[in-house]
């Protein structure tokens, strides 16, 4: 009986080991590499009374045909959109500017230019004007079609309301 015993405990051994060993060769190791593109700073300098939100980099899924600085978009009750001539399946940046109740709010009528510097390419300008009278709270979003591809990572910009 005693032989019979260790023959049991044996087989409960050599089982469990074959266990462990299927085990380790059944798990896998998957490994996957993925690329990610990097901003290294950017600046937004915006004139007194106006506030510029950065709205990021996106893919265009439409074109649109760009905005003219001989008619420049005016904030108005619903937002405006001032633009470069963009092509569908381009790079656009975006960025949002508005008006605030600062009491550095210009004028009415005031024009003026949104550039983007991306690396060292300039891009725009847009051309924005505040309305008659000055509103505070209205915006426009002010978008360049930057190309098919981006700079290099890392990059910086530089977005100017002048």
């Amino acid at each position: 009986m005693a032989r019979f015993g260790s023959r049991a405990s044996l087989l409960v051994v050599v089982k469990a080991t074959i266990f462990i060993v299927v085990l380790a060769y059944a798990t896998g190791i998957s490994v996957t590499t993925t690329s990610y593109q990097a901003e290294i700073g950017s600046a937004v300098k915006v004139a007194n009374g106006l506030l510029a939100i950065d709205k990021g980099f996106s893919i265009a899924l439409v074109p649109s045909t760009g905005t003219s600085c001989s008619s420049p978009v005016t904030f108005g009750v619903l937002p405006g959109m001032a633009n470069t001539t963009i092509t569908g399946g381009h790079w656009v940046y975006d960025v949002q500017v508005q008006s605030t109740t600062s009491a550095s709010m210009p004028p009415a009528g005031t024009k003026f230019n949104v550039t983007l510097v991306l690396a060292s390419t300039t891009y725009g300008p847009v051309c924005i004007q505040t309305p008659f009278p000055s509103v505070s709270g209205q915006t426009i979003d002010c978008k360049f079609d930057v190309g098919m591809t981006l700079p290099p990572s890392p990059y910086s910009f530089k977005v100017t309301v002048q």
